[in-house]
């Protein structure tokens, strides 16, 4: 077999970069962010059938741990008994953080952001949730404790469900949300303002709260706001 030229075998790798490159004009593109498709606004008050909700806002710490062009939304919310007798349950929050223009500054996992909070033993699970609307949606659970400041007295156990929320997707894992963002930079020109949405809440301690009244509660809440929140009904996960 009669190998090629020298000339030409020195041209190859430049004439191969070169192709490559020029791939780089055929992929589409978008001149702005292509927006997440969740709502900021948190139904307040007694807007949310069986519930009240109350406006929260960020602490500092988050506003500082993240960049400046992050955008919060947060609220606090309470189940309403039916009866006296009914026991009263936690206290829930939910949240939802716009990434901003550089989207590793603004989208951080709870795994990262909790134990400089004091959380540990952090153990994080899949879990699917039936909407109201009769979609099923898969999120990460993540579990956690912050021990007591007095020794003896038992922690406060933690329980926090999330995804994350793009422009026509719905991702449980901070790995898939990158993946497919990378495909959707790539082959479909989307830079997208990727949102984390997050509810979560408290049981144990010196609450008096057990681990099935705070999950069963936390999950009706998701069930009810997240369909609320949504704005294309289609999206699934």
């Amino acid at each position: 077999m009669k190998k090629a030229p020298a000339p030409l075998m020195a041209m190859l790798p430049p004439l191969l970069l070169a192709a490559l490159l020029s791939i780089i004009f055929l992929l589409p593109k978008h001149d702005s962010l292509v927006e997440a498709s969740i709502s900021p606004d948190m139904p307040l008050h007694y807007a949310l059938p069986g519930w009240l909700g109350t406006k929260l806002q960020e602490s500092e710490l988050e506003r500082q741990s993240l960049a400046a062009d992050t955008r919060f939304s947060k609220a606090a919310y309470t189940k309403l008994r039916g009866t006296l007798t009914e026991p009263r349950g936690p206290q829930i929050v939910a949240s939802i953080v716009f990434s901003g223009n550089d989207m590793n500054a603004s989208i951080h996992r709870p795994e990262r952001c909790l134990p400089s909070q004091g959380h540990v033993d952090l153990r994080g699970s899949k879990a699917d949730i039936t909407l109201s609307d009769g979609r099923t949606l898969t999120f990460t659970r993540l579990t956690s404790r912050t021990p007591h400041h007095i020794a003896g007295k038992p922690a406060l156990q933690h329980i926090n469900y999330y995804v994350f929320v793009g422009h026509d997707s719905i991702i449980s894992s901070h790995l898939g949300r990158t993946l497919q963002d990378m495909s959707d930079r790539v082959l479909h020109g989307y830079v997208q303002r990727w949102a984390y949405y997050q509810v979560g809440t408290y049981w144990g301690g010196e609450s008096g709260i057990s681990e099935e009244l705070a999950d069963t509660q936390l999950r009706m809440l998701i069930s009810q706001l997240t369909p609320k929140l949504l704005k294309d009904g289609s999206m699934k996960n």
